[in-house]
């Protein structure tokens, strides 16, 4: 429940809302990196920063399997495990 001294308070609409926001394409992006870094809300902010977080560790993840570079054999290995039946 809302507390006059709980400025952390987001109600379930509030998230709701936020939710659909960021799933818009380019004004989700915009949003998260605004709702991140700005607003009095820490509860918003450190939600937006673990999203943020999270991204950067799957673009360290996918640059790492980009610079493997070996793919055809990545590919092979991958169709004997899905293919032993």
């Amino acid at each position: 429940m809302k507390n006059e001294y709980d400025s952390n308070y987001v109600s379930v609409g509030g998230w709701m809302l936020m939710m659909l926001v960021t799933a818009i394409p380019v004004i989700g992006w915009i949003m998260i990196l605004v709702w991140a870094f700005y607003g009095t809300n820490e509860s918003r902010k450190n939600y937006y920063r673990a999203i943020l977080a999270w991204i950067v560790v799957l673009i360290a993840i996918m640059v790492a399997v980009a610079m493997l570079g070996n793919f055809p054999e990545l590919q092979k290995q991958i169709r004997t495990w899905t293919h032993k039946a």
